[in-house]
C-alpha cells in the first residue's frame, strides 16, 4: 500500500467518525488535510491575484478558514464506498467554497463601498465642469434618475479606484486601504492608523496627503479606467 493509499484509508476512517459528530475526528481530519487546503488556497491566491485590493480584501487566512469549513462538510457528505479518493473530493468541494467566497465577497465589497460612500473619498472635494463651474452650483437639468445607470457608473468608478490604488507604492496603498476601511469597511482614526503602521501622526498625515493627491489626480485623469 502506497503512502497516498494509507492517507486515503485514514481519511475514510476519519470521515466515518465525522459523520457521527466525533469532535476528535473533526480535528484530526483537518490536521491530516491542512496541506491540501493550504495548497489550494495559495493556488487560488496566485490564479486570481487575491490580495488586499481584490475580492473584498479576502486574504489567505480567510481562504484557509473557508476551506477548512468546506472540508468538514465534505467529510460529512463523502460516500465511503466511492472509488474517488477523499482528497480529490475534498479538493473540489473546498475549491468551490473558496471561489464562492471570493465572488460573494467581491459583490458585497462593491455594494458596501457604494453604501458607505468610501469611493467618494478619492474624488475631488470640489469638482468642476469643463468650463470651471463648480458642479454644486449648477442647476439640475431635470433628467430622470436612472438607478441602473448610476450603479453602472459607480462600478466603473470602483474599478478605476482599484486600478489607481495599484499605481501607488505598496506602503501608501496599504495605508489608504487601512485608513479608509476599504478592507474592513471600518474607518480608522489618524491615531489608530499611525499606531498600526508604527508611524508618528505627523508623518502619517504627510504620507496620506501625498497619496490622496496622487490618487485624486488619477481618478480625475479623464480616462474611463
Amino acid at each position: 500500500m502506497t503512502n497516498a493509499d494509507e492517507i486515503d484509508s485514514r481519511n475514510r476512517r476519519l470521515c466515518e467518525l465525522v459523520k457521527q459528530n466525533n469532535l476528535f475526528a473533526q480535528t484530526e481530519i483537518l490536521i491530516v488535510n491542512e496541506g491540501l487546503i493550504t495548497q489550494l488556497a495559495k493556488s487560488l491566491e496566485i490564479t486570481h491575484d487575491i490580495d488586499i485590493n481584490h475580492y473584498a480584501g479576502i486574504e489567505l487566512d480567510d481562504l484557509l478558514q473557508e476551506g477548512r469549513f468546506a472540508l468538514l462538510e465534505a467529510a460529512k457528505s463523502y460516500d465511503l464506498n466511492s472509488r474517488t479518493k477523499f482528497s480529490t473530493y475534498a479538493y473540489t468541494v473546498a475549491g468551490n467554497a473558496m471561489r464562492d467566497l471570493c465572488r460573494k465577497g467581491d459583490s458585497s465589497f462593491e455594494r458596501q463601498l457604494v453604501n458607505h460612500g468610501i469611493v467618494q473619498v478619492f474624488l475631488n472635494d470640489n469638482p468642476v465642469d469643463e468650463d470651471g463651474v463648480p458642479e454644486a452650483e449648477k442647476i439640475s437639468d431635470g433628467r430622470i434618475h436612472d438607478p441602473v445607470g448610476d450603479e453602472a457608473v459607480l462600478r466603473v468608478m470602483i474599478q478605476k479606484m482599484r486600478n489607481r490604488l495599484e499605481l501607488l507604492p505598496a506602503r501608501e496603498r496599504r495605508l489608504l486601504m487601512y485608513r479608509y476601511g476599504i478592507e474592513s469597511l471600518e474607518y480608522k482614526t489618524i491615531e489608530e492608523t499611525a499606531a498600526f503602521f508604527h508611524l508618528t501622526e505627523k508623518y502619517l498625515q504627510i504620507i496620506e496627503t501625498r497619496a490622496l493627491g496622487v490618487l485624486r489626480d488619477g481618478m480625475n485623469d479623464g480616462k474611463i479606467l
